[in-house]
């Protein structure tokens, strides 16, 4: 409840002449109840019918609503802004958690991971299997079987032979064309039986391949 304190309400007494003829503007002193907010409002309202004549104005009434309407508006922009704060809180949170429990996509579950016969660069490639259980690479591509792999190589058309340059190791395999860098330079995924190994050259493609060891 309201209580006015340090001021008698006294409806006989006469108001002032003017602002001006008083010694000092009159305060406003209350104790504002949580359980009766429109209290102190009615007591503020009592306080200025005493003290002035705003209230027999004509727009009095619309300028108070006006003053509750802007204080109302202000209240909804603060709640919203500690609501989105709270979103975003808990959209961080859940993110955090999230990329915290992730697994790498690197991540297989061991033993349903087939074994690739082919150079360290192809393991860096594409991830998604072509149609032959192998790799589709920006230079070349490869399938295979349980017992071989085949590697095919793009080359100009009406390359010949003697300008290509296949070179198979047991554990390293280099493919080119002379004069130029190569296309495929490097370590082997496992051994190979290079005996067994073999390339042939069509229109446009070097085809290479070679049989698995057992090891």
């Amino acid at each position: 409840m309201a209580i006015i304190s340090d001021y008698e309400e006294d409806k006989n007494e006469t108001k002032p002449a003017s602002a001006g003829s008083s010694s000092s503007a009159p305060s406003f002193n209350a104790t504002f109840d949580p359980s009766n907010p429109i209290g102190i409002v009615e007591a503020l309202m009592d306080f200025v019918a005493i003290e002035s004549d705003f209230l027999l104005k004509d727009k009095a009434e619309q300028e108070i609503v006006a003053v509750v309407r802007a204080a109302k508006e202000k209240e909804k922009k603060k709640k919203q802004k500690k609501l989105d704060a709270e979103k975003r809180e808990k959209e961080a949170a859940a993110a955090a958690a999230s990329s915290a429990t992730k697994k790498p996509e690197s991540e297989e579950p061991k033993g349903k991971k087939q074994p690739m016969e082919v150079e360290k660069e192809a393991k860096n490639g594409a991830s998604v299997p072509n149609k032959g259980n192998g790799l589709d690479l920006e230079k070349y591509s490869w399938t295979q079987t349980l017992q071989e792999v085949n590697i095919h190589v793009p080359v100009p058309s009406g390359t010949k032979s003697r300008f290509v340059v296949c070179d198979i190791k047991k554990n390293n395999l280099k493919v080119g064309l002379k004069g130029q860098p190569p296309i495929i330079d490097g370590e082997l995924y496992k051994p190979i039986k290079v005996d067994d190994c073999y390339w042939s050259i069509g229109m446009s493609t070097l085809w290479i391949s070679f049989i698995r060891t057992k090891n």
